[in-house]
C-alpha cells in the first residue's frame, strides 16, 4: 500500500514538473543564458548572437503572417536607431519564404544589416529552443548572453 502511494506521488510530481516546463511562459527564462541561435546556410552558418558577442542585444522573433510580431519588430527597429540607445537590435524572421522576408524588410524600411531569415531547416529548432510555439517574443540579452527581460518596453530599453 505504501509503495503504491509513493509510486503515485512520484508519478504525479513528475507529471507536474513536466507540464510546468512545457507550458511555462516566456518570461520564465529571465536569468538564464540564451539558447543557441543557428539560422542555417542562408546566413553563412553564422549566429547573430556570436557576431554581437559582448554587446547588449534585443533579439526579436517575428513573421509577416503574425501581424503583432511584425509591428513589434518594426517598433523595436525604430527604437534601436534613436540616439542614446545602447543595444543592438537583432531580428529573426520565421517566414517560410526568403522572398517574403526581403519584401517586408524593404516595405517596412528595416535595417537590413541586423535582420536575419531563419532557413526552413533551422526554424523548428529555433521555435523549440526559444519556446515560441505559443507566440513570438523579444528577448533582451546582457553582454554575457543572459536573458534580462522578455518583451521589454521603451522605458526598460532606455535604461540600458
Amino acid at each position: 500500500m505504501n509503495k503504491t502511494l509513493l509510486t503515485f506521488a512520484i508519478l504525479g510530481l513528475l507529471t507536474l514538473l513536466t507540464s510546468a516546463y512545457y507550458s511555462a511562459p516566456a518570461d520564465s527564462r529571465i536569468g538564464y543564458k540564451a539558447p543557441a541561435l543557428l539560422l542555417g546556410d542562408d546566413n553563412n552558418g553564422l549566429s547573430p548572437l556570436q557576431q554581437h558577442r559582448g554587446e547588449t542585444i534585443l533579439l526579436t522573433f517575428w513573421s509577416s503572417a503574425d501581424a503583432q510580431s511584425r509591428l513589434d519588430n518594426r517598433h523595436y527597429d525604430r527604437l534601436s536607431r534613436q540616439a542614446g540607445m545602447h543595444y543592438i537590435h537583432v531580428s529573426v524572421n520565421l517566414d517560410r519564404s526568403v522572398n517574403v522576408f526581403n519584401s517586408v524588410v524593404a516595405l517596412d524600411s528595416l535595417d537590413r544589416s541586423t535582420h536575419y531569415a531563419a532557413s526552413l531547416e533551422a526554424q523548428e529548432t529555433v521555435l523549440k529552443g526559444w519556446r515560441l510555439d505559443e507566440g513570438f517574443h523579444s528577448f533582451l540579452l546582457d553582454t554575457e548572453g543572459k536573458i534580462i527581460a522578455v518583451d521589454p518596453d521603451e522605458r526598460t530599453l532606455a535604461r540600458i
